[in-house]
């Protein structure tokens, strides 16, 4: 693959860079309807982003950070993210990922609602994905 097929990845919070210009091959993002994958040559996109992990490979390779929430903006080899909130394997506590995971199942029982389910639903699969990244799967 030449320097001209590739992809350049950001991800960016409100408060922080995430990941900063990294060049792959290919991304996998959780897309709001399903997974969308990306690479070199993809037609441009704005899309919504729901909850789960930003997966890029670089020559088999493959690193992921969890994401909840936010867009994604794919243009000419730049793929930006803007996540409602992000997490990379360095600043999580496995451990603390698992308890929320637990503690959203525990809130699931007592929800009152559509909206209050997505949103332990989403704080789960936050939890999961976070678990996942630190598990490097």
């Amino acid at each position: 693959m030449s320097a001209t097929e590739r992809l350049t990845l950001t991800v960016v919070t409100p408060e922080r860079s995430v990941v900063e210009r990294v060049a792959c091959d290919a991304v996998t993002l959780p897309g709001e309807v399903g997974e969308l994958g990306i690479l070199p040559g993809h037609t441009p996109l704005v899309a919504l982003l729901g909850v789960g992990r930003v997966t890029w490979s670089d020559g088999g390779r493959k690193t992921s950070v969890a994401l909840r929430g936010g867009f994604v903006e794919v243009a000419g080899d730049a793929v930006r993210v803007l996540a409602d909130l992000a997490a990379e394997k360095d600043a999580i506590d496995g451990a603390a990922a698992r308890e929320d995971r637990s503690e959203g199942e525990g809130r699931r029982l007592a929800v009152v609602g559509t909206e209050q389910l997505e949103a332990v639903n989403a704080d789960i699969a936050f939890a999961e994905a976070k678990i996942a990244v630190v598990q490097g799967g």
